[in-house]
């Protein structure tokens, strides 16, 4: 009897230290996934929303540059370097955010045109300056797309770590709620070992 008892106290303590490790490895499962959900979202909000509204100021600068063209203003080379020195401004940050390959092609391909845009207006060439501007923007809208699928890809990642989290969670209680059940039975038939007595020596008086 006395060794059922033992085996039932290692059972017990066995499943209560599975209880603490998975616990545990519980608490630095939901860091990591919080972790990770802080880094996409910091993302999305840096490298896709703030881009976008860059993306924006860009266009409305190469629409100045059109608008200052197609018009046929006065001093038209001080206009055009006025929205070309916003432009080199606004580049320099969009530079510092995290870029994907293709989206890096695209804003190479627009550093290029605004180079196209600089050289053509100091010669006076505004013809070439009006086509290289109007690639300009398509190359922006373009830019504009990616940050779109970029912000919706991200955001499908977080949707889907806290998919995951979640049904990991509920396995995990699950995994506790039985090893409960356990531990309880374990008690009882402890309890009920307990209860049974030797019966008494008859032939003692």
């Amino acid at each position: 009897m006395w060794t059922f008892a033992i085996k039932q106290k290692m059972t017990a303590a066995i499943l209560l230290f599975a209880v603490i490790g998975l616990v545990m490895l519980t608490n630095m499962r939901e860091q990591r996934t919080a972790a990770r959900i802080s880094v996409a979202v910091t993302s999305i909000y840096e490298d896709r929303l703030v881009v976008a509204q860059y993306i924006l100021q860009l266009s409305k600068q190469m629409d100045g540059i059109i608008s200052v063209l197609e018009k046929k203003d006065d001093e038209i080379t001080a206009q055009i370097n006025d929205y070309l020195a916003d432009v080199a401004v606004l580049n320099a940050l969009y530079e510092k955010t995290t870029l994907t390959e293709i989206e890096r092609t695209n804003f190479e391909l627009f550093k290029q045109l605004c180079q196209t845009i600089s050289l053509n207006n100091r010669i006076g060439d505004h013809a070439s300056v009006l086509s290289a501007a109007r690639d300009a923007g398509d190359t922006l809208q373009t830019l504009s797309s990616i940050q779109v699928e970029e912000g919706k890809n991200q955001l499908d990642e977080v949707l889907n770590m806290t998919y995951f989290s979640n049904i990991f969670s509920y396995l995990e209680l699950v995994i506790l709620i039985v090893i409960a059940v356990i531990i309880q039975a374990l008690v009882f038939a402890s309890k009920t070992m307990r209860g049974i007595k030797k019966p008494a020596n008859e032939n003692l008086n």
